[in-house]
């Protein structure tokens, strides 16, 4: 089987099994939570894509892995990271509910701008163990993304004052 089925066939099961466990287990716990507090499972969750920086390591990543894909996804990884530290930091203040939304529309936008950039630079034969890392985290990184922008948007009446 080619090697891109395969990686397409696995990260579409991650991201089925991940939409299952994060109904059940995230969803129903945090939908009806204010917002500074339902967000903050997702920001420690996501204050873990320093993981990203691994597509620089050798060994880890093989030398042929294109710099135009690793390193934006690298260093998109590492702001969202960084940015999802900021925001838990600051969860009681004023500046929460803005830096949801810039930390929020950007790792979003990193996450799918390394996945329409991974085949057009053949990224697969080359990420070598840093393959789990797509195949696994990124999908629940894409699904509580997307909880995140349904808290953002949500009734009024749910939001802290």
């Amino acid at each position: 089987m080619e090697t891109a089925i395969l990686f397409i066939v696995s990260v579409l099961m991650s991201l089925i099994v991940w939409n299952k466990i994060s109904k059940k287990y995230l969803w129903l716990r945090i939908k009806d939570q204010q917002l500074n507090k339902a967000a903050q499972p997702i920001l420690m969750l996501h204050s873990f894509r320093f993981a990203g920086l691994s597509f620089f390591v050798p060994g880890i990543v093989h030398a042929g892995l294109n710099p135009a894909w690793s390193v934006p996804a690298a260093f998109g990884d590492f702001t969202a990271a960084v940015l999802a530290f900021v925001t838990l930091s600051l969860v009681n203040t004023a500046l929460f509910r803005p830096l949801l939304w810039i930390f929020n529309l950007l790792g979003f936008a990193d996450l799918l701008l390394a996945f329409v950039n991974g085949p057009r630079y053949n990224i697969v034969p080359f990420l070598g163990p840093a393959y789990y890392i797509v195949i696994l985290y990124v999908p629940i990184l894409l699904l509580t993304h997307i909880m995140t922008f349904r808290l953002l948007v949500r009734n009024d009446k749910l939001q802290p004052n």
